[in-house]
């Protein structure tokens, strides 16, 4: 009787402990993250200047500080940008040729169109979601045993993108597209998104149990960071320090991957057969020991497919059982239940993530509306693009901010959409030139905050290799991976399609900040260092590429050094030298031999034009 009584008093005060709310959660619902989007009306602001929304909330900040936007860029400068940030490639010399006598309104249009048309963007804006995707073709660990079916998540991705998949459903089949849609190969595919970070393959008894709530801890990690900006896996082991996240919260939220295995599968698709690596739930309700350089053990470990609370995240301490569920600051007071009542754990979590009635939806919508701006600007309207809570930046903009995601929803979930505004805002077409009317702006906004002129950029690591081979000539366009990734660094194929194999990093690619895979992305260095220098003068694929460069614009019939000049500038810059600038590779061109050409390729290449965009 004792017991029964002291079992009952446990589970309510549980209950009252589940239902009760802190002080500090109250005082952390002001936070602006967890609020409701603002719905603001577009200012009036901007006349003579705006086009678009986006202008006019930027001009209000531009007219609160007393500031003046940049001119307009310069035909090629611009077309140059956009090449670079839609498709990650740069525009053809004749394309560059077009602009010469500059363009309208109209032909702008038609330019942004046509580039978010081409199949090369879901190229570029794959290998942006890849970094928060943590996407990897092997495990990682000492092992990093090969994934050779990964390859087809990130051709999901890039088809996903060029469709224009409504990103709330995009993130439902990530989640949950096994469960949701089970008939149809690439929503099985698209939940590679779920299992693709580390994983031990070879596990001892003793550390079975921890792998696997390791395993769990990333998805929570990969799918609360990189889809919410929430650090949940921050109260693994306590209630989070800073955000209203409480340890139970975590492990109800971590419930929802109870089940979840990683598996390579058989399934149909166009009447054949195709192996996939993807997320699966356990038949029998067990988890079981996994030796894949054993295979032929038999009577491995099992563990029932349950998530308990851990105190302190000890697994010998297991406690109750959690039932799927998710953090509180985001429920408003209202039950779960909508979402978790008669749905399964990940089919559950899908649902509420992009549900913008009460569930994550409306949070889901500003963090990858500012993940899109912070790849245009280099800097998020929130810098802190997987961080969104109390330890993250304030947005800068927060209206703008709330429009955009308003936007977005109100477009049906269109990515594009987002994309072409931006596009066509004058906010992004801005020069990066300073006039005397901005040497005030200069001084009240030297950090460029309120966005009143353009910061050059640099481009990313696979971008410069693209470059690199687009230029010389090399560069294989064809779409698509069609089997894993090569291995082989000098392949012509766009960096996209390179292996990414966590044990063997490219140590090109990594000198210029490119991600290691084993943890989701959201903000890359951009470093500047010596040896980025070094390696474009010595590497041998850029000799390589050196060496294609100079047969492209130098080889077949007889051509002038003034015209060598003129090419070399369109090919590699996207625009003609300046007076100086040929007298200074006429010298160098003087002695008119191999060596001196190739001098001048590398000249070329060593440009801060080359790797930084206007």
């Amino acid at each position: 009787m004792l017991i029964t009584i002291l079992f009952g008093s446990m589970v309510c005060f549980l209950q009252h402990a589940e239902a009760a709310e802190s002080e500090e959660e109250k005082s952390a619902r002001n936070h602006w993250s967890y609020q409701p989007l603002i719905k603001a009306d577009v200012p009036t602001e901007g006349q003579g200047w705006a086009r678009n929304g986006i202008d006019r909330f930027i001009t209000r900040r531009h007219k609160e500080a007393g500031i003046m936007p940049a001119n307009e860029a310069t035909p090629n400068v611009l077309a140059r940008r956009v090449f670079f940030d839609v498709l990650g490639l740069p525009p053809s010399p004749e394309e560059v040729s077009k602009l010469v006598n500059g363009f309208d309104e109209s032909e702008y249009k038609q330019m942004v169109d046509q580039l978010l048309a081409s199949p090369h963007f879901g190229e570029q804006w794959a290998r942006h979601w890849l970094d928060v995707a943590r996407f990897a073709e092997s495990a990682g660990f000492e092992q990093d045993f090969d994934r050779d079916d990964a390859w087809r998540y990130r051709d999901f991705v890039t088809r996903a993108f060029n469709e224009d998949i409504p990103y709330d459903e995009f993130v439902r089949l990530q989640i949950a597209g096994d469960l949701l849609q089970p008939d149809k190969a690439d929503s099985i595919i698209a939940t590679g998104f779920i299992v693709a970070g580390v994983e031990n393959l070879i596990q001892s008894r003793k550390e079975f149990v921890r792998d696997r709530y390791d395993k769990i801890d990333d998805m929570v990690s990969a799918t609360a960071t990189g889809l919410l900006g929430m650090t949940v896996a921050c109260a693994r082991c306590h209630d989070h320090k800073f955000d209203p996240i409480l340890q139970r919260d975590y492990y109800r939220f971590a419930a929802a991957f109870a089940k979840t295995v990683s598996t390579n599968r058989d399934i149909k698709n166009d009447k054949s057969n195709i192996k996939v690596f993807c997320a699966s739930e356990v038949p029998d309700g067990r988890i079981r020991m996994v030796v894949v350089s054993e295979p032929h053990r038999k009577n491995l470990p099992s563990v029932l497919a349950q998530v308990n609370f851990l105190d302190r995240g000890n697994t010998e301490s297991p406690g109750e059982v959690m039932r799927p569920g998710f953090p509180r600051i985001l429920l408003n007071g209202k039950d779960d239940s909508k979402w978790t009542k008669d749905s399964p754990g990940r089919v559950a979590l899908a649902n509420w993530i992009t549900d913008t009635d009460g569930g994550a939806g409306q949070l889901l919508a500003r963090v990858i509306v500012n993940r899109i701006w912070y790849k245009y600007f280099g800097r998020g309207i929130v810098a802190t693009t997987s961080d969104f809570g109390t330890r993250g930046d304030r947005p800068t903009h927060p209206q703008l901010l709330d429009w955009l995601a308003g936007e977005l929803i109100r477009n049906e979930w269109s990515l594009k959409h987002i994309h072409k505004l931006i596009l066509m805002s004058a906010t992004y077409r801005q020069g990066y030139f300073k006039n005397k009317l901005n040497l005030t702006a200069n001084q009240k906004d030297p950090e460029n905050l309120l966005l009143w002129h353009r910061e050059p950029k640099r481009l990313g690591a696979e971008s410069i290799r693209d470059n690199l081979l687009s230029v010389s000539g090399r560069l294989d366009r064809r779409l698509y991976g069609q089997g894993p990734g090569t291995l082989d660094f000098n392949s012509p194929r766009r960096t996209l399609y390179l292996r990414a194999k966590r044990a063997r990093l490219v140590p090109l690619l990594q000198l210029f900040d490119a991600s290691d895979a084993l943890q989701g992305i959201g903000n890359r260095q951009s470093t500047t260092t010596a040896t980025q220098g070094l390696a474009i003068l010595n590497d041998p694929f850029v000799d390589e590429c050196i060496q294609e460069f100079v047969k492209r614009i130098a080889g077949g019939k007889p051509k002038d050094d003034q015209l060598i000049i003129e090419e070399g500038f369109l090919h590699a810059v996207g625009r003609r030298p300046t007076g100086l600038e040929k007298e200074i590779c006429l010298e160098i061109l003087k002695p008119g031999t191999g060596e001196s050409r190739h001098d001048f390729c590398q000249m070329l290449f060593c440009l801060n034009e080359f790797i930084y965009v206007e």
